[in-house]
C-alpha cells in the first residue's frame, strides 16, 4: 500500500519543479549571453568602420597635400599610369 503524506509534493515532483527552474534560469542566462555578444559585435563593427573611415580620410588628405606640393610629379605619375592601363587594355 502506498500512502501519500501531507508533507508536500512527492520527491519526483520536487525534482521536476527544480529541473523546470534550472531550465528557466539557463534560458535566461543564454538570452543574456546572446544579447551581450550581439552588443559586443556591434560595438566592434562600429569601431572598425570608424577606424577604416578615419584611415581613408587621412590617406586622402595626405594624397591631396602631396599633389599640392608636387603637381608636376602628380601629373607625370597619372600619365604613366594611364599609359600602362592603355597598353594593357589593347592586349
Amino acid at each position: 500500500m502506498s500512502e501519500t503524506t501531507g508533507t508536500g509534493p512527492a520527491p519526483l515532483e520536487r525534482d521536476i519543479a527544480a529541473l523546470k527552474e534550472d531550465v528557466a534560469r539557463l534560458a535566461d542566462t543564454l538570452s543574456t549571453l546572446v544579447a551581450d555578444s550581439a552588443a559586443t559585435a556591434k560595438s566592434a563593427a562600429e569601431q572598425a568602420a570608424t577606424s577604416a573611415r578615419d584611415t581613408a580620410v587621412s590617406a586622402a588628405d595626405e594624397l591631396s597635400a602631396s599633389i599640392e606640393q608636387n603637381p608636376l610629379t602628380a601629373v607625370l605619375i597619372a600619365l604613366g599610369v594611364g599609359y600602362v592601363v592603355g597598353v594593357i587594355g589593347r592586349r
